[in-house]
């Protein structure tokens, strides 16, 4: 069974926090898709039984049974029977870099302008909060999370996805935390579209720790600013890769 991820305690406490008086399966289907998709629940994590997710989210077992169904149609979990076994997040959730670059090629400019815009805003008030509400250990937490210089791609791209949702769920909102769950299931995987370049990856670094710097010394217009100006920097790039991407599609096939 995979270790609960280090920015868990909020972020999945905002997760499996109850739906309300709409017990609807979609509900629970949606908000799990995007916890998985965003990285708040991990590949190979086992999640709780069907009667201590009906709990944890105030619905009925039958609701959360139809949303798992739901779930293994879409790929998304596996169910296994027996001791040891349960419904675990499958792997592959995440796009590779065809599919991404697909996805990115299929959306306007005015459409990646707009999500990028939003992705911006939201993340950079979340580091602005996390700067007047962070304790010391939740500091400490964030600074574990942090890549390494030899990870894979994929390891800094999961790494930076934890960081910020970290830093949403040090808003101690958990409204705001699963609003960037949402971004981050809908828009967060092409932010780090980048992040394959190493050039990338070491300006992320030093980014990194720059705004968990700011965060540790309270320092709320700064945080804003770094968040900011990192996020706006990495999101041009993806703007130039999209540009690329809309060249090469428009390019005339040679005669066969």
């Amino acid at each position: 069974m995979t270790e609960i991820r280090r920015h868990g305690s909020r972020a999945r406490g905002a997760i499996f926090a109850p739906l309300g008086d709409v017990g609807r399966a979609g509900q629970v289907e949606q908000r799990l898709t995007e916890a998985i998709r965003s990285g708040v629940l991990a590949e190979g994590e086992r999640l709780p039984s069907e009667p201590e997710l009906a709990a944890m989210l105030g619905v009925a077992v039958v609701t959360v049974r139809e949303a798992l169904t739901g779930l293994r149609a879409e790929g998304l979990v596996t169910t296994s029977r027996g001791r040891g076994g349960g419904t675990f997040i499958a792997a592959g959730a995440d796009a590779d870099e065809e599919a991404l670059a697909e996805r990115l090629g299929s959306m306007s400019r005015a459409e990646l302008q707009d999500r990028a815009t939003q992705y911006v805003l939201v993340l950079a008030g979340c580091a602005e909060l996390a700067a007047e509400r962070a304790d010391g250990d939740e500091v400490t937490a964030l600074r574990s999370l942090l890549p390494t210089e030899g990870d894979p791609v994929g390891a800094w791209r999961h790494a930076d996805a934890e960081l910020w949702l970290s830093v949403a769920a040090l808003t101690q909102s958990a409204r705001v935390t699963r609003d960037v769950v949402r971004l981050e299931a809908d828009f967060g995987s092409l932010a780090r579209i980048p992040f394959a370049d190493p050039d990338v990856r070491e300006q992320t670094a030093h980014h990194h720790d720059r705004l968990i710097a700011t965060i540790a010394a309270g320092d709320l217009e700064a945080a804003r600013q770094c968040a900011r100006t990192h996020l706006q920097s990495t999101l041009e790039r993806v703007v130039r890769t999209q540009a690329d991407v809309h060249d090469r599609n428009r390019m005339p096939r040679s005669a066969s």
